[in-house]
């Protein structure tokens, strides 16, 4: 049996970390979800983990450390260059956009106002960035 990698979510809002713990269970995403709640906690988890994120989901706007920082610490971590980072934002600042990707975010998605959109939006980026290895070379 193929063990599948965790998946990160850094995000500091409860209602939105149940949203996507519902949305994940009804895309039928089978990783494992890792939630920590500020910048300092996903630093913390991926220095002390041995087991490769599959996929880290950042906000941006989070106490302590923001997912800025996040991102420049990732930037600093060979271990870590490819590693998906898709920032899962309520920012819809261009300038927000053009920094999270300059920092290394393969991708950047504004939150949804509702649940709904945001069950369609991790089933798409499950498929994109964890998919099976047959559903990546369908893509191709």
């Amino acid at each position: 049996m193929q063990v599948l990698p965790p998946i990160l979510i850094a995000e500091d809002e409860e209602a939105d970390i149940f949203f996507l713990r519902r949305a994940a269970r009804k895309a039928g995403v089978q990783n494992p979800l890792i939630v920590v709640q500020d910048g300092q906690q996903a630093i913390d988890y991926l220095k002390d983990t041995d087991q490769q994120p599959g996929l880290v989901m950042l906000d941006l706007k989070m106490p302590r450390l923001s997912g800025f920082d996040v991102l420049e610490w990732l930037g600093t971590q060979p271990r870590f260059k490819q590693t998906p980072i898709v920032v899962l934002s309520s920012s819809a600042d261009p300038g927000d956009m053009a920094r999270a990707l300059e920092l290394g975010a393969r991708d950047f998605i504004t939150k949804p106002p509702n649940a709904l959109d945001l069950e369609r939006i991790v089933t798409g980026v499950h498929r994109r960035w964890c998919g099976s290895p047959d559903d990546k070379a369908s893509e191709a």
